[in-house]
C-alpha cells in the first residue's frame, strides 16, 4: 500500500506548487522564462549537411532534444531520454542494455541495426549487431549539450548504417562552458550517481573542458527463485551470485585551439566502463539428456572509447573544409552464445569540402575511409558457438557529392546527392546511394518538404560468418550409436570367415570411412538426436531501404508549431532465418569435424514500413509549453527469391504476429516554468501492444531452445512471461532553483505507474534468468560554479 500511494503523493505535492507557481506568475510576469517560437523555428541544425542549417528549411524529419530537455525529462539513462522522441523505440533488456529502433520493426531473431548512433561525430555502434550497446555507453547526461535525431535515412552525408535513422550526440562546446558543476542525484530503487564537469577558455585561442562521472544501479529486481508476480518458489535457485549490482564510469576531455582567424583544431575523448556479474547460458552436448543448460556465470569488466580530432579551415565565407579521424574502441562482453569477450574498434577518416557557388548552389564533396577491426576471444563455450574467422577485418570506402540547389530567391530548395560505399567483409561490390530532396519555403510561418532516398546497411559480424549449434548430439549418444555400426561391421566380418583382428580392424576401417559416417549419421537421425547449428546463407550483403518521406513544418500564430512526416520505406535483401525446417542436411560444420543439419539466416526477406509522426506544440503563455505527438509505424515482410531455397508455396509469414516497435505511441508533455525559480515538467507516454514475451522452465530455470518443440516433450510446460502488451509510463520532475540560478534542487519520478514488469525476455543474447523493474523515485543536487 505504502508503495502504491507514492505516485499520488508526488503528483499531489507537483500540482499545489504548480498552482501557486500560476498564481504567482499572474502577479509577477517578469519573471516567467520568455519562450519565443520564432527562435524555434529558427534554430539551427547540422545533422543533415554536416554544417550549420536552419531547422525550418531542412528537407528532412528531425527532433531536437536541448540540454534543457534532457535535464527536464529526468532522464537517468541515454535510452530514458531518447524515448521521448516521437518514432523512436526501445526495449529494456536490463537497466541499461537497450534494443532499439526507429521507424523499422525487424523480423524474429534479427538486430535492428539500421539506426546510426554518432558521439560528437564519431560512430559508436556495436560491430556485433550493427546496434549500440547502450550497456557500454555512459556520459553525463549534462554533458550533452543536443542531441539531433534524423528520423529517416541519412541521406548521402552518412552513408552506411543511418537506412531509417540517425541519433547525433553533441557534447558541450568547451568555449561555452558554464564553469565548474557539481551534481548528485539519487533515487530508490538502488540508483546513485555523481559528476562533476569544468571548462571554459583559458586564453583567446583555447578553451578546454572535462568531466568525470561514477553511477550505481541495483534496482532491477531479480526474479531467480521466484515467479513472475515475485512470489518464492519451491525450487532451489543455481543463481546465486549478485547480478543486479552494476557500477559505471567515466570522464572526458575536450580541447579548441584556434590556429588562426580561419583554421582551428577540435580535440574529443570519451571514456566509459561498467563492471557487473552476468549469468548466461549455453545448451551442450549433454541437454538431450539432462534438458537442464549450461550455466555460466562472469565478472564482466568493459569499457569504450571514442575520440576525434578536426581540423576546421575557412578560406572565405563561401568555401570551407574539415578534415577528421576518429575512433571507436570497444572492449564488452558479449552476451550471446553463454558469452564471449570482443574487443572490437573503428577507426574512421573523413574529410568533407563546402563550397557556394554563387547565391544558388551549396555544393558538399567528401570522402570517408573506414577500418574495422573485430576480436572475438574467450567464447565460453565454442562448441555452441564460433565464428570461421573471429578475428576479421574490413575496410569501408566512400564518397559523395551533394548540391543544394536555391530557386526562386531561396523559397525553393533542391538537394540531390550521391554516396558510394564498399564494404570488404561482404564483398568487392560499390553500393550507391542516390537522394533527392527539396523544401518549399511556402511563407515564413509554413514549410513544405519531400524526397527520396536509398540507404544501405553494413551486415552486423553476426552476419557474417557465425556458426550456432542449437541442438547438439549427446556424446554418450554418438559412442552408442557408433558402437552400434561398429558391431554390425564386425559381425559381417566375421560371418565372411575373419578372424577376430582382422574383423576389428574392418570394422575400425568402416567407421572411419565416408560410408561409416554416413551409416552413424542416419541412426543419429532416425533416433531424433541430430545435431542442428545455423550459419549465414550462401550470399551476405547489405539490406537495401528505399525511403520516399513528405512533411510539413508550420507554425500557427505564435502559439502553435505543428511538424507533420509520412513516409513509406521499401526494404530488399533484409534478414531472417529461412522458414521451415533445417535446410542443409548432413553437413560438416564450418568450424569443426562434426557433421549437421543447418538452418540459413540470410537475406531472405522483403519488406515494406510505412508510418507517420507528428509534433504538436503549443505556447499558451510565457514559462508553459505542452507538446502532444502521436508516431504510427507497420513493418511488414516476405520471403523474396534467394539462392539458398525455393519460395514457392511457402505460406509462413515472417512478420511477427506482435511488432517490436508498437504501432502506435502517444507521448503528451508539458512544461511550465514560473516565478521564484520553479519548473515542473510531466510527461505521458502511451503505446499499443509491442513484443516483450517468451516462453521459461521455472522448474529448470532457463529458456527453451529455438528447435525445442521438435523434440519429445519435457515433464513440463513452459510458462509465458512478459506478456506483450502496451506500456504506460509517467514521469515528473519539479525544480528549484536558487542563488541566481547556481544551486538546483530537484525531486523526480520515473515510471511511476509501473508497479512491476518483467523485462524483455531476450533468450539469444541473454539466455539467463528474468528480472523485473518498477518505478523510480528520487532527488538531485546540481551545483554551478563560476
Amino acid at each position: 500500500m505504502k508503495n502504491q500511494n507514492k505516485p499520488r503523493y508526488l503528483l499531489t505535492l507537483i500540482m499545489l506548487v504548480l498552482s501557486i507557481g500560476l498564481a504567482q506568475a499572474q502577479e509577477n510576469d517578469e519573471d516567467i522564462l520568455d519562450m519565443s517560437l520564432e527562435d524555434l523555428m529558427n534554430m539551427e541544425v547540422t545533422s543533415v549537411s554536416k554544417k550549420a542549417e536552419r531547422l525550418q528549411d531542412v528537407a528532412s524529419s528531425i527532433y531536437v532534444l536541448t540540454a534543457d530537455d534532457i535535464m527536464k525529462s529526468g532522464a537517468t539513462t541515454l535510452h530514458e531520454a531518447l524515448r521521448n522522441v516521437p518514432g523512436y523505440w526501445g526495449v529494456q533488456t536490463s537497466y541499461s542494455n537497450v534494443y532499439s529502433s526507429i521507424r523499422n520493426s525487424t523480423t524474429e531473431n534479427s538486430d535492428p541495426g539500421t539506426v546510426l548512433y554518432l558521439l560528437d561525430g564519431t560512430p559508436i555502434q556495436d560491430l556485433m549487431g550493427s546496434v549500440l550497446s547502450f550497456q557500454n555507453f555512459d556520459i553525463p547526461l549534462d554533458e550533452i549539450d543536443r542531441i539531433e535525431v534524423i528520423k529517416g535515412s541519412g541521406g548521402t552525408v552518412y552513408g552506411a548504417n543511418s537506412a531509417t535513422g540517425v541519433v547525433n550526440i553533441f557534447t558541450k562546446n568547451p568555449e561555452k562552458y558554464d564553469g565548474i558543476n557539481i551534481k548528485a542525484e539519487g533515487a530508490a530503487p538502488g540508483y546513485a550517481a555523481v559528476s562533476v564537469r569544468a571548462g571554459g577558455k583559458i586564453s583567446e585561442k583555447v578553451a578546454v573542458s572535462g568531466y568525470a562521472k561514477y553511477r550505481y544501479f541495483s534496482g532491477w529486481e531479480s526474479m531467480a527463485g521466484k515467479d513472475e508476480d515475485g512470489n518464492s518458489t519451491s525450487i532451489t535457485t543455481a543463481f546465486t551470485e549478485n547480478y543486479d549490482e552494476s557500477n559505471y564510469y567515466s570522464w572526458g576531455a575536450k580541447l579548441n585551439f584556434d590556429l588562426t582567424e580561419k583554421s582551428k583544431i577540435s580535440a574529443r575523448l570519451h571514456h566509459n566502463g561498467y563492471q557487473q556479474n552476468v549469468y548466461t547460458s549455453v545448451f551442450d552436448q549433454s541437454f538431450l539428456l539432462t534438458r537442464d543448460d549450461d550455466l555460466q556465470y562472469t565478472e564482466v569488466s568493459a569499457n569504450r572509447t571514442v575520440a576525434n580530432v578536426r581540423f576546421d579551415h575557412s578560406f572565405n565565407d563561401t568555401h570551407s573544409l574539415f578534415v577528421r579521424a576518429s575512433t571507436n574502441i570497444e572492449n564488452d562482453f558479449y552476451r550471446g552464445g553463454g558469452g564471449m569477450n570482443i574487443s572490437n574498434a573503428i577507426y574512421d577518416f573523413e574529410i568533407q569540402d563546402n563550397l557556394s557557388l554563387g547565391q544558388y548552389n551549396d555544393l558538399s564533396v567528401g570522402i570517408n575511409y573506414r577500418i574495422v577491426d573485430f576480436d572475438v576471444h574467450n567464447i565460453k563455450s565454442t562448441d555452441y558457438i564460433n565464428y570461421v574467422d573471429p578475428q576479421a577485418n574490413e575496410s569501408i570506402k566512400g564518397a559523395f557529392v551533394q548540391n543544394k540547389i536555391k530557386l526562386l530567391d531561396a523559397k525553393l530548395n533542391l538537394v540531390l546527392g550521391i554516396k558510394a560505399e564498399n564494404y570488404s567483409l561482404v564483398n568487392d561490390k560499390y553500393y550507391f546511394s542516390p537522394m533527392v530532396k527539396a523544401s518549399f519555403i511556402a511563407n515564413k510561418n509554413i514549410t513544405l518538404w519531400g524526397g527520396f532516398t536509398q540507404s544501405y546497411t553494413t551486415p552486423g559480424f553476426n552476419s557474417t560468418n557465425v556458426n550456432v549449434f542449437l541442438l547438439q548430439t549427446p556424446t554418450a549418444v554418438t559412442q552408442l550409436i557408433t558402437k552400434e555400426v561398429y558391431d554390425i561391421a564386425y559381425q559381417q566380418a566375421i560371418n565372411a570367415g575373419a578372424d577376430d583382428a582382422t574383423a576389428d580392424a574392418t570394422a575400425n576401417a568402416f567407421i572411419a570411412s565416408e560410408a561409416g559416417q554416413a551409416a552413424i549419421q542416419a541412426e543419429t537421425r532416425n533416433q531424433g538426436v541430430q545435431n542442428l547449428a545455423a550459419k549465414n546463407g550462401s550470399e551476405t550483403s547489405p539490406s537495401k531501404f528505399q525511403t520516399w518521406e513528405f512533411g510539413i513544418k508550420s507554425h500557427l500564430g505564435d502559439k502553435v508549431q505543428l511538424n507533420a512526416t509520412f513516409f513509406k520505406t521499401y526494404i530488399t535483401d533484409g534478414v531472417s532465418a529461412n522458414p521451415g525446417a533445417a535446410i542443409l542436411i548432413d553437413q560438416k560444420s564450418i568450424t569443426d569435424d562434426r557433421v549437421t543439419d543447418y538452418y540459413l539466416y540470410g537475406n531472405y526477406v522483403s519488406g515494406e514500413s510505412i508510418g507517420t509522426e507528428t509534433v504538436i506544440k503549443f505556447f499558451p503563455m510565457q514559462g508553459l509549453i505542452f507538446e502532444a505527438s502521436h508516431a504510427w509505424s507497420e513493418t511488414t515482410w516476405e520471403y523474396q527469391e534467394n539462392r539458398d531455397f525455393d519460395i514457392s508455396g511457402i505460406t509462413e509469414d515472417p512478420t511477427p504476429s506482435t511488432p517490436f516497435m508498437p504501432k502506435h505511441v502517444f507521448r503528451l508533455k508539458a512544461d511550465y516554468s514560473f516565478s521564484q525559480g520553479f519548473n515542473v515538467t510531466a510527461s505521458l507516454i502511451q503505446t499499443s501492444a509491442f513484443w516483450t514475451e517468451s516462453n521459461y522452465y521455472y522448474d529448470t530455470e532457463r529458456y527453451p531452445t529455438l528447435t525445442e518443440e521438435s523434440l519429445p516433450p519435457a515433464t513440463t510446460s513452459p510458462t509465458v512471461v512478459a506478456k506483450n502488451s502496451g506500456r504506460t509510463i509517467v514521469n515528473l520532475r519539479l525544480e528549484k532553483k536558487l542563488l541566481n540560478d547556481k544551486i538546483s534542487l530537484y525531486v523526480f519520478g520515473n515510471d511511476i505507474t509501473n508497479t512491476g514488469n518483467v523485462s524483455d525476455t531476450d533468450n539469444i543474447r541473454n539466455a539467463a534468468t528474468l528480472s523485473r523493474i518498477g518505478a523510480m523515485y528520487g532527488a538531485g543536487l546540481n551545483y554551478r560554479l563560476k
